[in-house]
């Protein structure tokens, strides 16, 4: 643009250093969900970043992330530290996020055309077959990866971004895992749910998909209180 002149390594740098930042925030997250890092424990600058090969400025950004997503809190004087859920936490959360599911079932319902929900119907079906594949093997982790595949495509249906990055917010699968679900019967239980979800969409039936998708994540909501409370 005339009238800018800004150095070519100057952008590089910054576009470099936001890589760093998602791969450290992804790190530190996957630290937490292996359990390697538990609520209460310190996030230590330097370890992190002597551990990825940065330098400690995009391992305070990333850490910033987390906290703006709820996994961490900086305490004063004492640093950042794996954020502690409290029940209210879970609840707060799951409130939001079953409006805003609820909204985008609604639209994805009333406003793709049949082409599309047959795009839609397709992609969540391909998404239930590796869900029940993932429950047969009792396979915790790549089943919640599904999970969240499932519920995203319905919001990428609607193409609101908006509600697409509220709903990121939100997702508790994003947190911790799901302790409530270890065995493949409980696995096959919550796929059974996004199987009756589908078959509401196929059907554009809205009232009895939003009413499948509330009790749905009301009951993730109240697994994962137990899992807060255990």
């Amino acid at each position: 643009m005339e009238g800018l002149d800004v150095p070519r390594e100057g952008i590089d740098s910054v576009s470099h250093r936001q890589v760093f930042r998602e791969e450290i925030r992804n790190a530190i997250r996957e630290a937490i969900f292996s359990g390697k890092l538990n609520p209460g424990d310190r996030i230590i600058e330097t370890y992190w970043a002597k551990e990825l090969g940065v330098s400690q400025g995009p391992v305070r950004e990333a850490i910033r992330d987390l906290e703006a997503m709820g996994l961490v809190e900086t305490v004063p004087f004492k640093g950042s530290r794996i954020r502690t859920l409290t029940e209210k936490d879970v609840r707060d959360n799951y409130s939001v996020r079953i409006c805003l599911e609820s909204k985008s079932i609604r639209d994805a319902i009333i406003q793709l055309d049949d082409q599309r929900m047959a795009e839609l119907v397709e992609h969540l079906r391909t998404i239930l077959l590796e869900m029940d594949d993932c429950a047969n093997r009792g396979d915790l982790r790549q089943f919640t990866d599904c999970d969240t595949l499932f519920h995203r495509a319905i919001i990428d249906a609607t193409g609101n971004q908006v509600l697409l990055k509220l709903w990121e917010q939100c997702n508790m699968r994003n947190w911790f895992r799901f302790s409530a679900l270890t065995d493949a019967t409980s696995l096959r239980q919550l796929q059974s749910g996004h199987q009756q979800i589908l078959e509401a969409i196929c059907a554009r039936d809205v009232k009895t998909a939003t009413s499948m998708l509330e009790d749905h994540l009301t009951g993730l909501m109240d697994g994962f209180i137990r899992g807060v409370k255990a």
